[in-house]
């Protein structure tokens, strides 16, 4: 940046020195006084005349990366806009980053299956959400003191794209020695675009160099675009032709021949790994760098030359390039890009806007459900904007082109009740890849209505109509069972609490209803300065948890200021729906596990409460006023955490670890209950 920051108040943060500077922002570190902690900031570089649109555009990716709860992504804390200065607050950590690991050689290969699957499940998680990151390299997997492989930057290298201010080479954005085929030729992103960077960072943790090496960066990017994919067996031959065929499916050219998951790609690399002898390095050491101890942990690396390595740092690019050049190169980069948009705009003209047409009565289409065996070809994941999963974001990945005259339509489809909602036209590109993403203007909840998708071939000059008029070429679905789950659990059940009209709300909103009334109680009895003030409160704080009205300070009265039926009633009518989806046949692992998740939250609730009521118990019990300060104490944060969860490892998100997420958490995790693969043509019949 032309100006320094340091020394300046950027929102709630004091910035105190430059941590780095690259090509897509500047990063300081800075520290926030009220929770008395330093923070790595990342600003934007200042474009004059900046469009109030890409400031919006900034604040929804903001907001969607800072959704990202994961314990192997780099949280988000903060974002801002002050005085035209658009800045990203993010966890400051202190160590080593994959890259530093990578330049003392390869690495043992027990490191390398550690970070992979941690690096995987990561991706995989975001790319649940909706969120492709555009730029992995070693630079962007950081290392903790734990030695945990964490993600940064997410969200950042799709800002640039908008911002071409932030890009010298005019919409191709991501680092060239990384850059995926598809984004080199400046096509649409998708997960597979994530899988094959992941690819070429694990081809350099195994040799210590990268697969595709250049004078320029056009020749970088040409290598990736045109050039054989990179034979690890070619290189070093003592690899084993497992381990070569692993790495080279994810380097694929075409990412539908890639894997379908970063978890995938990581399975697959640790059994090639087992049948791989250890690689010598350069100087003939059989383990090279420091390797993961028995207790999981990576011994933090030797400082750099300004003694610290912080999440945010964009290092800048290889000195070899040649800033003259770049200019040259940049504008033939463009001309390219600009060529291939206009060859495909001739190919596939854009449509007009298709406006959906009013609904008319027509027969039910019926759908059928996807054999397990079935290729996928995309995935529906269900996010939240206005409300929970308010939004469904569908990826796909090489459809066959339409036909003359017909184009894709995505709907959502409930098997039971056999009710259509369209979503829109699903454009896809040369290479048959497309992303749409819907928001229910109403803000439905639309994993508690739906569970199937499906992709139509429909006439290209009409309207869309209630059902698909034309042939389902691409369809998914999850068990009817886990919908109908979801449904009571996050929206609305006949046991569910009345709302102020007089409609049940959710089990989950009723549950959270009497955990704040106990909330309230237990700060009321916290705050009372007698025994005497403190044993009603205590007494309502019980009642309203276990749904009881029970005479416990021995007024002869029993009270509970509640609705009745207490926390513990709808935990057990959460778990008796989740345990039903659970059973179904068809529930595929991927639903198994995000329920576990929630299984998880349910069981911390289930503690809480227990801890609580143990605690107010010793206040009736109590003869005086000694020693309860710590237990009313005590007593409130077990009430809060009963809510709103605790992030007892202090990284910034809540996660569905013991003693960890609470009852809100459970909206987080059950949205995701509800997403879909995609698989080729018409689900068999619904049964």
């Amino acid at each position: 940046m032309a100006t320094s920051l340091i020394g300046r108040q950027l929102g709630k943060y004091q910035i105190t020195n430059l941590i780095g500077q690259g090509g897509m922002a500047t990063v300081y570190r800075g520290y926030q006084l009220e929770v008395e902690r330093y923070v790595a900031i990342k600003v934007l570089p200042p474009h004059p005349g900046q469009s109030d649109s890409f400031a919006e555009r900034f604040q929804q990716e903001a907001r969607t990366v800072a959704r990202l709860q994961h314990p192997h992504i780099v949280p988000l804390y903060d974002y801002g806009d002050e005085d035209g200065i658009l800045y990203l607050v993010m966890a400051y950590i202190e160590g080593g980053s994959l890259n530093d690991r990578i330049q003392q050689g390869p690495l043992p290969h027990d490191d390398i299956n550690a970070m992979l699957r941690q690096v995987a499940d990561a991706l995989d998680y975001a790319h649940r959400q909706g969120i492709i990151h555009r730029d992995i390299k070693p630079d962007n997997i950081l290392l903790d003191g734990e030695g945990h492989a964490l993600i940064t930057d997410f969200g950042i290298a799709k800002l640039a794209e908008s911002n071409t201010r932030m890009t010298a080479t005019g919409g191709v954005v991501g680092t060239p020695a990384y850059l995926s085929p598809e984004q080199g030729q400046g096509l649409p992103v998708s997960p597979a675009s994530d899988i094959y960077s992941l690819g070429i960072v694990v081809y350099e943790m195994l040799t210590g160099e990268q697969p595709y090496q250049a004078d320029t960066m056009m020749q970088v990017l040409l290598q990736h675009i045109n050039g054989p994919v990179p034979s690890l067996r070619a290189a070093h031959s003592d690899f084993t032709p497992a381990l070569d065929e692993a790495l080279q499916r994810a380097l694929s050219k075409r990412p539908e021949d890639r894997y379908p998951s970063a978890r995938a790609f990581a399975d697959t690399i640790r059994t090639a790994l087992g049948q791989q002898p250890a690689v010598e390095s350069a100087s003939g050491s059989r383990e090279t760098g420091p390797s993961i101890t028995a207790t999981g942990e990576i011994p933090i690396l030797a400082p750099t030359q300004t003694g610290e390595h912080m999440v945010a740092v964009q290092p800048t690019e290889s000195p070899r390039w040649n800033p003259l050049l770049l200019l040259g190169i940049f504008a033939v980069v463009v001309l390219v890009v600009v060529t291939i948009a206009v060859i495909l705009l001739t190919l596939n003209p854009p449509t007009t806007t298709v406006e959906v047409a009013s609904p008319t009565p027509v027969p039910p289409v019926v759908l059928d459900i996807p054999t397990p065996s079935a290729q996928m070809v995309g995935a529906l994941r269900f996010g939240s904007i206005d409300a929970d999963g308010d939004t469904a974001n569908l990826q796909v990945s090489g459809l066959d082109q339409p036909g003359a005259g017909q184009m894709y339509v995505a709907w959502l489809y409930n098997s039971g009740t056999a009710a259509w909602q369209p979503l829109d036209r699903l454009p896809v590109d040369a290479f048959g890849d497309g992303i749409l993403v819907y928001t229910d203007p109403d803000g439905a909840e639309l994993p508690t209505v739906y569970n199937a998708v499906a992709i139509s071939l429909e006439p290209a000059d009409a309207a869309i109509g209630a059902t698909p008029a034309g042939e389902i070429a691409y369809s998914g679905s999850i068990p009817l069972a886990v919908t109908e789950a979801l449904d009571a659990v996050l929206r609305a059940a006949p046991d569910g609490l009345e709302n102020t009209d007089g409609a049940p709300t959710s089990l989950l909103a009723s549950a959270i209803i009497e955990a704040e009334f106990a909330q309230l109680h237990a700060g009321l009895a916290a705050d009372a300065s007698t025994l005497a003030g403190m044993r009603p409160h205590a007494e309502h704080t019980i009642n309203i948890l276990r749904g009881t009205q029970d005479d416990l300070d021995g007024n002869g009265r029993g009270e509970n200021p509640g609705r009745g039926v207490g926390v513990e009633f709808f935990l057990d009518r959460i778990d008796a729906h989740l345990n039903t989806a659970l059973s179904d046949a068809d529930a595929d692992p991927a639903v198994q596990q995000q329920i576990e998740l929630i299984g998880v939250c349910i069981t911390n609730s289930r503690r809480r409460v227990d801890e609580i009521m143990e605690l107010e118990r010793a206040v009736l019990a109590a003869a005086n006023m000694d020693g309860l300060q710590p237990v009313m104490v005590a007593a409130t944060d077990a009430a809060e955490a009963l809510v709103e969860g605790e992030d007892l490892n202090q990284n910034g998100q809540i996660e569905a670890f013991e003693g960890e997420c609470g009852l809100r958490q459970i909206a987080t995790f059950g949205v995701s209950v509800g997403n879909i693969n995609l698989v080729a043509g018409p689900l068999p019949n619904f049964e």
